[in-house]
């Protein structure tokens, strides 16, 4: 038997064929998820997308010989980015990416309308201008045609879900993520729609994540090759679909799911609702499986960042990649040179996560010299993203009163040893490496064929361990004491947030 599952990531969207019991990797097709860019705004070109990834279908209806043994299609994708769709079905653009910025305005809004604790006690999150009910406002107000021509919002896997059976739907972990949702109900909070004068019957219906919503359409299945048994499942948001093949358990352990963002998530039986939490900015959510809750903060610039150093050395990305093995035999066989040419790098480029959370942050960079290469500063930038994780770690521990010794990874970050190896140095903790191809799509195959019941049990995955080195934990302990903290709260009172 076969699973599809589709994974739509801000950068890439995968589309990979599971094999069952053990859900192995059979085929993927990958493509870069199609953005339209202009200066500091991202729509995402939904259309495009869809096209592409029928394409995708069509690919992997012929990869099997009996296409009878596919039974699933599962949808995960990032969160926050909403599509409109008209009564014909069409997508009304823009759909405007999960991180673009020009809905600040508005989310600052719907914080004194709504105020922080109660939009905090209600819906777990604070108001950012990733949340979908910003774009929602934004498009009311500086797209009003295209908004009163809509029909049916959803979110990212919401839309790929309908054009494949026709059933408008989000599932809980997305629906967590509009600022509009009742996470301890799990509905939609009809106060604060009406607050807005939005139109609920234009809301999606929310169904559990990973459970059959319908099976393909006629239509589809013609175009495709897929037979029109195939069930089609919204797996839910990337990072807790992700946590699936992991096998993260509650309280005892965390989840780092790294992509373009990366965050630490951890699962627990209720939201953590406190006011250290909330001004933390630390996001509370229903998770992928019933009954438990998603505690997540995230960084808005991961794999971002090595994208945005490849630009600037002008340097393929693969290339980037040699460097950092290349740097990580070196640090291995000896650290001390490296660390003593680092400089402190502070990874803001898309905006600051928690604690000190802002959409407008900034990078800065402390201690270069004529004599610092490119090494270095690459160097500097995968410690900085540490750096940064390090602080969010803390509120963790603090707030929950846990040690956090053991960290899961998943995403791009475990191709990487030198950043593992960074990772847990800096953070002070064993790193458990997934070393999942998709990690992602994976987690939603499993959890989809695992709740519509065609496991029962599912695999464990292969993983590299990374240990703390004492001495390498001494100095950057000590540089993070001595000049990452120093300079970042410098920063903080440059930008009127100190």
């Amino acid at each position: 038997m076969y699973i599809i599952s589709i994974d739509a990531g801000t950068t890439n969207t995968k589309v990979c064929l599971y094999q069952l019991p053990d859900f192995q990797l059979a085929e993927v097709v990958k493509f870069a998820t199609p953005q339209l860019v202009k200066g500091t705004e991202t729509d995402i070109d939904a259309e495009r997308l869809w096209g592409n990834i029928l394409r995708a279908l069509q690919k992997l209806s012929v990869a099997v010989e009996d296409t009878q043994q596919i039974k699933q299609i599962t949808v995960s994708s990032f969160g926050q980015a909403i599509v409109l769709q008209d009564s014909q079905e069409k997508v009304i653009p823009p759909t405007i990416a999960w991180f673009d910025p020009r809905t600040k305005t508005e989310a600052q809004e719907a914080k004194e309308i709504l105020g922080e604790e109660r939009l905090y006690e209600v819906t777990g999150i604070n108001s950012h201008s990733n949340h979908s009910l910003t774009k929602l406002l934004w498009l009311k107000r500086h797209e009003n045609t295209a908004f009163n021509r809509m029909h049916i919002w959803t979110c990212m896997s919401g839309f790929i879900a309908s054009r494949l059976t026709g059933v408008f739907a989000t599932d809980w972990s997305l629906a967590s993520r509009t600022m509009l949702f009742d996470i301890t109900k799990k509905t939609w909070d009809n106060k604060f729609i009406e607050t807005f004068e939005l139109d609920v019957e234009t809301f999606p219906h929310v169904v559990e994540s990973g459970a059959r919503i319908a099976n393909i359409k006629e239509s589809i299945s013609k175009k495709t090759g897929l037979p029109n048994h195939v069930t089609v499942s919204i797996a839910g948001h990337d990072h807790m679909a992700g946590s699936i093949s992991t096998g993260l358990q509650k309280k005892t352990e965390i989840l780092n799911s790294t992509g373009t963002t990366e965050g630490l998530l951890l699962i627990a039986d209720k939201p953590n609702l406190s006011n250290e939490f909330r001004k933390f900015l630390i996001s509370n959510g229903c998770y992928v499986l019933e009954s438990t809750y998603s505690i997540y903060g995230s960084m808005p610039t991961a794999g971002q960042s090595f994208s945005w150093i490849s630009k600037i050395f002008n340097k393929d990305i693969t290339e980037v990649g040699r460097l950092c093995d290349e740097i990580y035999q070196e640090y291995t066989a000896d650290f001390h040179p490296i660390l003593e040419r680092m400089q402190v790098f502070i990874p803001h480029l898309r905006g600051s996560g928690p604690p000190i959370r802002s959409t407008s942050s900034k990078v800065m960079i402390y201690g270069l010299t004529d004599q610092s290469t490119d090494n270095d500063i690459l160097v500097s930038m995968i410690a900085g993203l540490c750096f940064e994780l390090k602080q969010l770690k803390g509120v963790y521990e603090q707030y929950l009163n846990a040690k956090i010794n053991r960290i899961k990874v998943i995403g791009p970050a475990v191709k990487n040893p030198l950043w593992l190896q960074l990772k847990a140095d800096i953070l002070q903790a064993e790193i458990i490496a997934y070393e999942e191809e998709e990690a992602v799509a994976k987690g939603a195959a499993m959890l989809s064929g695992w709740k519509q019941g065609l496991v029962e049990t599912l695999p464990e995955a292969e993983i590299k361990t990374y240990t703390p080195k004492a001495e390498s934990v001494k100095i950057l302990q000590d540089f993070y004491q001595t000049f990452y903290l120093p300079v970042y709260n410098l920063k903080n009172h440059l930008e009127g947030k100190g």
